[in-house]
């Protein structure tokens, strides 16, 4: 039975071209620690890094790369943000505005940062499509409003959410306020990043994180983190350590990105998602054609509940109701059908009260840059056929 990997909202695989070569090349020929040294392996290792910035801050629309720093993954680089940031920028009798569609990620450290500095959090609903109403997030921004964290796109569901519409609320509050009482706006593109296009200028995005492990297709253990200039002197750093320069100072740099990459960098990984870069660019044609083949089929079958709406990304997440709980239909795919795919609540913990899955989650099929027709087909005939035997 041939296996067919059906989890790419957790982690493509199998990764770009070039990439597994990328960091066992550096590993064997280069090896040394970036901005660690004077001599020449250490200045091919702190090019390297350099080179990868510079391309990740292009691919996102930022126009100075010292915007982005890097960090050990996804939810790293969004602690980093919403810890580094709550403290200064919002405070005392503030609020921070977010979405019932956020990943444990972005809600577990805005619970914990709000609750340590006194602010409120304001969790908005979303729809059963699984999308989130602009206007009920405008109509919820207030004079304490500081900061408003939604994702780019549902891991659930593949929904794109409005973060551009969102983007042009908080320009037009922003524009009416004094400086020192701006808003922040912080985007997860963890499921859009490298799958879609994303422009932290279009999108009027303050903060974005994104990984290397899943749309870029690269390795995981490595993200990064952009930051706008206008918040660089707000951003507190979490973590302190060896920054390579500086080395008598009892803190942290003041500057960008040194401020948040503290240690040693993770070079090979950085190696391997500088290779990932240039084997996958964005496809949004190729994403919503292979969404809406997967939900067309799939929403045929009777017997199996298509949760929410069909968004831009190949995702669809199902509920086989009370007969067959997703942990036992993803325990059928594999071993009946070798095909691998997610079962539960896949750390999203409020979206399912919107969707109604609260129970037991859902099975999630989600597909990615090597996914063919083919393969869609392949699944859609084994829930199908899971389906008949219920």
């Amino acid at each position: 039975m041939q296996r067919l990997y059906f989890d790419h909202a957790s982690t493509s695989w199998p990764k770009a071209d070039g990439v597994i070569e990328a960091m066992t090349d550096f590993m064997r020929e280069c090896g040394a620690s970036a901005s660690r040294g004077g001599y020449a392996a250490a200045r091919d290792a702190g090019a390297l890094v350099a080179r990868t910035r510079e391309a990740l801050a292009r691919s996102i629309g930022a126009d100075d790369p010292r915007c982005i720093s890097f960090h050990g993954g996804c939810t790293a680089a969004l602690n980093a943000a919403i810890h580094g940031l709550v403290p200064n920028v919002v405070g005392r009798g503030r609020e921070v505005i977010t979405s019932a569609v956020e990943h444990n990620a972005v809600l577990r450290p805005l619970r914990s940062a709000t609750s340590r500095v006194g602010a409120d959090l304001n969790v908005i609903p979303c729809d059963d499509d699984g999308l989130v109403d602009v206007s009920r997030l405008a109509d919820a921004i207030s004079e304490r409003t500081r900061m408003i964290a939604l994702t780019h796109a549902s891991n659930v569901t593949g929904m794109v959410q409005p973060v551009t519409e969102a983007g042009r609320v908080v320009a037009d509050h922003n524009a009416k306020r004094d400086p020192s009482n701006q808003i922040v706006l912080l985007c997860d593109a963890a499921q859009t990043f490298g799958y879609l296009p994303v422009d932290v200028s279009s999108m009027g995005v303050h903060v974005l994180a994104a990984p290397s492990h899943k749309g870029s297709g690269g390795p995981v253990g490595i993200a990064m983190l952009y930051v706008h200039r206008d918040w660089h002197a707000l951003i507190e750093p979490t973590v302190q350590g060896g920054s390579g320069h500086d080395g008598l100072a009892g803190e942290m740099p003041k500057e960008m990105p040194g401020r948040l990459e503290p240690g040693t960098q993770n070079v090979p990984a950085i190696a391997g998602w500088n290779a990932a870069l240039t084997r996958y660019s964005p496809d949004p044609d190729g994403m919503l054609r292979l969404a809406t083949y997967m939900h067309d089929g799939l929403r045929n079958i009777n017997g199996v509940r298509v949760v929410g709406g069909r968004g831009e990304l190949p995702i669809a997440s199902l509920d086989f109701g009370p007969q067959l709980s997703p942990a036992e239909a993803a325990a059928i795919l594999d071993a009946e059908f070798g095909i691998e795919a997610r079962s539960g609540y896949h750390c999203a913990a409020l979206v399912h009260e919107c969707l109604g899955t609260q129970a037991d989650g859902t099975l999630r099929l989600s597909g990615g840059h090597g996914t063919t027709m083919d393969d869609v087909d392949r699944v859609i005939a084994a829930v199908q056929e899971i389906a008949q035997e219920l």
